[in-house]
């Protein structure tokens, strides 16, 4: 299961109660910046790692490899990566040990780890955040941890709003999930051949809520109503409408982040890249054991539940007392109480902080009046959150004036997120107020500024940004 808040606990690098050492690698020490966030592959058997590490590398991930002989991990970097995954097919029984070393070496930071292991064993999922056994087509072991990483950043700007909020505003807002007793909702669509009645009754004896779908178009009634944990689907004798179905729901943005799972014959099957790309997560051979089987879908289905969780908390995160009185966007007040804790996180990290001011106008040949002029500005805020990630902080700083701040983001990162923006408000337009007058549009001045984290900067970097902002718009 994953498991985002495994506490770190200190150990020394000598880890002979666990019968493994350690060799680190300094060269991470380096204080030139990587801009590509870190994954460091722990292998036993680097050529069959290869084409794993090209995945990663292919997601724009630097990828750093370290060596374990079953005994020894030779040439863990010192430096804190923002994931490290255990591929082991040798000694894949000595996965939770490994983990164990490797969560005490980076002891100071709650690093995602995950196993990608040739074959389950006993208790093998103990001390990861995810875990993943054969079959697994090296892409799908890139894409969980790159989805590891991602909730890992968003874990830490939860944190992050929870101490400003109590600490700034005497808020405890109640997040987590506050329904533990629910249980996972599965859909399973296809045809009910026994190896899929086998899964369906061994996930029913664990308490899971099963649903099944016969066709594609019983399949999307459901998926259109109440929410899944995850989707199973049956490509035992043909691959259709599994790669339809599973195509048509990463299209959907309320369906992209339910996890897919094609059960397949592992001895006729070959299209494992074709899945992957058409949205698989998993692909499961009919003739593992149904233990393994179920696991693996609940694996799954608890990500994504966390990952929706997580979605949740960060909503009610926005409390009356430090959001602007139209709701839409953080205030002034939070934003100056919370921007010191990400450039602290960020120096930790090595990582940028970049931040983006816009100055609304509107444009109108047409008298507009306040209210539309206010609606307008606050339907912009609202654009704005959509366009950004959840862990990304929008603020709207007074009426008229936004300052958004990315953490992990350089000034160049920032310019595409800021195109994006000003693209979409050059095609919106309000009521203007006026039933006979023209729709109001919305245009912004703009100016990004990249912090360097790991420096002091002189003067407050907020009202630097305002200054430049009215003085030098459009100067990034």
């Amino acid at each position: 299961m994953v498991n985002m808040l495994v506490g770190l606990r200190p150990y020394s690098l000598s880890m002979h109660a666990t019968a493994l050492d350690i060799s680190t690698d300094s060269r991470g020490l380096s204080q030139v910046r990587s801009r590509k966030t870190r994954v460091v592959i722990v292998s036993d058997h680097p050529i069959e790692s290869r084409d794993v590490a090209k995945n990663l590398r292919s997601l724009d991930l630097d990828v750093q490899l370290c060596l374990f002989d079953g005994q020894t991990l030779t040439s863990i970097p010192t430096r804190i990566p923002d994931a490290v995954l255990c591929h082991l097919v040798d000694y894949a029984e000595q996965g939770p040990k490994l983990a164990k070393v490797i969560r005490a070496h980076y002891k100071t930071r709650n690093v995602p780890i995950i196993g990608a292991m040739s074959r389950p064993s006993p208790d093998a999922s103990v001390g990861f955040d995810s875990t993943l056994f054969a079959p697994m087509h090296p892409s799908q072991i890139a894409n969980r941890v790159n989805a590891m990483i991602r909730l890992g950043v968003m874990d830490g700007e939860i944190s992050r709003r929870l101490h400003t909020l109590g600490e700034d505003f005497g808020q405890t807002p109640d997040i987590g999930d506050l329904s533990p007793d629910r249980k996972f909702r599965v859909l399973f669509i296809g045809k009910a051949s026994p190896s899929f009645m086998v899964i369906i009754n061994a996930l029913q004896d664990k308490g899971v809520e099963i649903t099944a779908a016969f066709t594609s178009f019983s399949a999307f009634d459901y998926l259109h109503g109440a929410p899944f944990d995850a989707v199973v689907m049956n490509a035992l004798d043909q691959t259709e409408p599994a790669f339809s179905i599973s195509e048509t729901m990463r299209r959907n943005s309320r369906l992209y982040h339910t996890p897919t799972l094609f059960l397949v014959n592992g001895h006729s099957f070959t299209e494992y890249k074709a899945a992957y790309d058409r949205g698989a997560q998993d692909i499961i051979d009919c003739d593992a054991d149904s233990e393994e089987i179920s696991g693996r879908i609940l694996e799954l289905a608890n990500y994504h539940r966390i990952h929706e969780q997580m979605k949740s908390d960060f909503l009610s995160l926005s409390v009356d007392a430090a959001v602007d009185p139209s709701g839409t966007a953080y205030s002034q007040r939070f934003m100056r109480a919370h921007l010191p804790r990400i450039m602290d996180a960020a120096a930790l990290a090595n990582a940028p902080v970049t931040l983006i001011g816009l100055k609304l106008t509107s444009s109108s040949v047409d008298d507009v009046t306040e209210k539309a002029l206010n609606s307008a500005y606050a339907q912009t805020a609202e654009l704005i959150n959509n366009l950004v990630r959840m862990q990304d902080v929008v603020c709207r700083w007074d009426e008229d004036t936004f300052v958004l701040a990315f953490y992990n983001t350089d000034a160049s990162e920032a310019n595409t997120i800021l195109t994006r923006i000003t693209a979409l408000l050059d095609c919106t337009v309000y009521d203007s107020g006026d039933f006979e007058g023209a729709p109001l549009s919305i245009s912004a001045q703009t100016v990004i500024s990249e912090i360097n984290t790991t420096s002091n900067p002189s003067g407050n970097p907020l009202d630097k940004l305002i200054s430049h902002l009215i003085q030098n718009p459009d100067e990034n």
